[in-house]
């Protein structure tokens, strides 16, 4: 949906860091309605207007933030102090900020991921997960995108064999890492145009027709400087140790409904078997489709989010 088309009550905000980064947030509902935080995907996507639909803006108040570098935050796409501890103290800092006491969280793929780190490290701002299409951070994760059937084969295609030394996902993505980040302009577009060609096949979506603007390309250069950045390095997590956060916040009782695609090509539908076991009472419900939050997935997300039954602080 347009910007244009979001509710009347939404406003925009911008944050600024401690350390110099200035993140830009989007709020849509009440002032009162429940509070709702979305962590979007990637890492380095940014929120998207659509996923204001998945609240009622007269019961909810959702607050989308683009993390640090991404979407229109600022500096964007930067690397320096973008870790997943300045994100979690981003999000702590936000919630201050907006006077908000505890807050439901929504998060998808990348999103998921940062949304058990946030829920186990700040247990007592967190009243309720919705978490889609888990993305759990393991090198086995990354190495199964990378190695996908079709898509994943040609991912990051343009890159030379300067990591060929390396098991195939880290090598490309320690070449993609250095190359987006000190290579030249056309190393850095040919590497995102490869990039954004194989995601696109993961994704079932089909290729632009349009030819991208200038700002587009250098945006996704962007992007996927950070994505490379936080895979290369299981984003500071790994799969074992989120699982261990999954098992923490399941002894908390915390409500936590889990939404996967039957046939999510990003995310391995394992991984919503290894958090149901982490975390037992979660709610399990599998999904027609892939890993898009669109369609079927866009409505289990606003099913799930009004059938979270949570004591709501403001």
């Amino acid at each position: 949906m347009p910007t244009s088309d979001w509710p009347t009550t939404s406003a925009r905000i911008n944050l600024r860091t401690p350390d110099g980064h200035c993140l830009h947030v989007r709020q849509c509902g009440r002032d009162s309605g429940e509070p709702w935080l979305v962590l979007h995907g990637g890492p380095g996507s940014g929120c998207a207007p659509s996923m204001a639909a998945w609240f009622d803006p007269l019961l909810h108040r959702a607050v989308l933030p683009d993390q640090r570098g991404a979407g229109r935050s600022r500096p964007a796409g930067t690397l320096r102090r973008n870790t997943v501890t300045a994100l979690l103290a981003d999000l702590e800092q936000l919630r201050v900020a907006l006077g908000i006491e505890r807050w439901g969280v929504v998060g998808g793929s990348w999103g998921a991921a940062l949304a058990l780190a946030y829920a186990d490290r700040f247990p007592d701002a967190v009243s309720a997960l919705v978490l889609r299409g888990a993305f759990l951070t393991g090198f086995d994760d990354v190495q199964a995108l990378f190695n996908a059937r079709g898509a994943g084969r040609d991912l990051l295609q343009s890159i030379d064999g300067r990591g060929e030394g390396f098991p195939a996902a880290r090598g490309r993505l320690y070449v993609a890492t250095d190359m987006l980040q000190l290579g030249t302009t056309v190393q850095k577009l040919n590497i995102a145009r490869a990039w954004q060609r194989a995601e696109h096949r993961l994704l079932g979506l089909q290729p632009q027709a349009r030819r991208q603007t200038w700002q587009q390309r250098m945006a996704l250069v962007r992007k996927y400087r950070l994505q490379a950045h936080y895979l290369y390095r299981r984003a500071g997590l790994g799969k074992s140790a989120l699982l261990r956060a999954a098992a923490r916040i399941g002894a908390r009782g915390l409500p936590v409904t889990l939404l996967h695609g039957r046939e999510d090509n990003v995310c391995r539908p394992r991984n919503a078997l290894l958090l149901s076991a982490a975390i037992p009472h979660a709610r399990l419900v599998w999904v027609p489709g892939g890993h898009l939050a669109v369609g079927e997935m866009a409505k289990a997300l606003g099913a799930a989010i009004r059938a979270s039954a949570w004591s709501v602080g403001v």
